[in-house]
């Protein structure tokens, strides 16, 4: 009976320790089983990050390429207008180019014009006993004798003054007076004292001083002596009631 014993109850040892075995490999099972599911749930998870990554990263690109075509097409359109812009600048240089000689011969036509005109007005001044000075007034000598008021007077008629202002300019006052029209008389000019004593004014409104056109010791004859007249070198007064020649002065126009 003792072996039958010893038999069976190793017998029912081995049969424990095959159910532990049993149980350790069920339970290394379940872990294993386990830490694959969640190797696999994070491999999803990150697979699934790096899919989302990349389409944020293929956004990005496609609009960096719709940018950059965009630049592309701009800059194009860009060197194109600059090139239009070339383009316009050059027919523009060529235009005023051009007009610029257009405008130097007509600048000459019209010199050639303007001098063929004065040589025409200077004849025609020149019948009708006017004749235009280096100041470019215009003057008449007149040689009938008359008193001040009607000298200044047939001059006002005719748009002008007695002369004045040619009188203040030597080199007028000696085309105005040649040496044959004052031998042996006077000659009325725009100056008087009349509207007050010792205070001369000038026909055409002038306040330069008289002292430069007088001869000496003149004026000196007081309230008698209001109006001027004129003998080269200088002037005179005398009484305005004398009879005198004159000379119109009058603006070219």
């Amino acid at each position: 009976m003792k072996p039958l014993k010893l038999f069976q109850g190793l017998a029912f040892l081995k049969h424990d320790n095959k159910e532990a075995t049993n149980k350790k490999t069920l339970f290394v099972l379940a872990i294993s089983s386990g830490i694959c599911i969640i190797v696999s749930v994070a491999a999803f998870i990150l697979i699934m990050q790096l899919h989302n990554e990349m389409n944020r990263m293929k956004d990005k690109l496609d609009k960096m390429s719709e940018i950059d075509s965009s630049l592309a097409s701009h800059i194009n359109d860009t060197q194109k207008t600059s090139s239009s812009i070339k383009h316009e600048l050059k027919n523009m240089k060529n235009g005023l180019s051009q007009l610029d000689s257009k405008i130097l011969i007509g600048d000459n036509n019209l010199k050639a014009n303007l001098s063929e005109a004065n040589l025409r007005m200077n004849k025609m001044f020149s019948i009708s006993g006017w004749f235009r000075a280096s100041n470019n007034l215009i003057y008449k000598r007149f040689t009938d004798f008359v008193n001040y008021a009607t000298a200044k007077a047939q001059c006002e008629e005719m748009g002008a003054r007695l002369v004045s202002t040619g009188i203040r300019n030597n080199q007028v006052k000696n085309e105005i007076f040649p040496k044959h029209y004052l031998t042996g008389a006077y000659a009325w000019i725009g100056l008087d004292d009349i509207s007050k004593e010792g205070i001369w004014v000038w026909s055409d409104g002038g306040n330069e001083s008289t002292s430069a056109i007088w001869q000496s010791s003149q004026p000196n004859g007081g309230r008698k002596e209001n109006c001027a007249v004129i003998v080269l070198p200088g002037a005179f007064d005398i009484a305005c009631s004398g009879v005198q020649r004159f000379v119109c002065e009058r603006e070219f126009a």
